[in-house]
């Protein structure tokens, strides 16, 4: 009997201690985007460092055709705030060229890529996917995800072209 509460006790820290699973991260999908534009959001990241870039990425549905860097009115290693007039003008060009929003992208310089309590907290809808993408470990590691209600989906990144 002992032994029985031990292993579920122990489940629970482990549990606990994973950011993913405290997020309530479900089952995984895919989302497309070409290795150009990979290492074109990595390339727009590392430009912002120390401080996290930030920005959207346009296609249609899953498929990532374009990143548009912005600019970031609150600079600093740890939070991200995308100008305004930035967006307005993004999602104006997005539709004179007939592509969606399909996501926005911000990095973390010195975390993991996985949402912050910041990003549950401030995701901008459930419709988008929420690109994250870390820099401070060696190689770049970029994750996608959709979150809604503190709810946190996560989506494979499949590298075609």
């Amino acid at each position: 009997m002992g032994l029985e509460k031990n292993k579920k006790r122990k489940w629970k820290r482990n549990e606990q201690s994973s950011n993913i699973r405290d997020a309530g991260v479900t089952h995984k999908d895919k989302v497309y985007i070409s290795k150009k534009l990979n290492q074109l959001l990595i390339a727009e990241c590392k430009k912002e460092l120390p401080n996290e870039a930030c920005g959207f990425i346009s296609g249609h549905t899953k498929v990532c055709k374009n990143v548009w860097p912005t600019k970031n009115t609150n600079p600093s290693p740890y939070t991200f705030a995308i100008d305004i007039g930035d967006q307005d003008r993004i999602l104006s060009e997005l539709k004179k060229n007939n592509e969606e929003l399909v996501g926005v992208y911000h990095s973390h310089p010195f975390g993991k890529a996985v949402p912050s309590n910041d990003d549950i907290k401030y995701a901008p809808s459930q419709h988008i996917y929420y690109f994250i993408i870390a820099l401070g470990r060696g190689e770049a590691d970029i994750r996608c995800y959709k979150i809604f209600n503190g709810n946190v989906r996560e989506f494979d990144i499949e590298i075609i072209g």
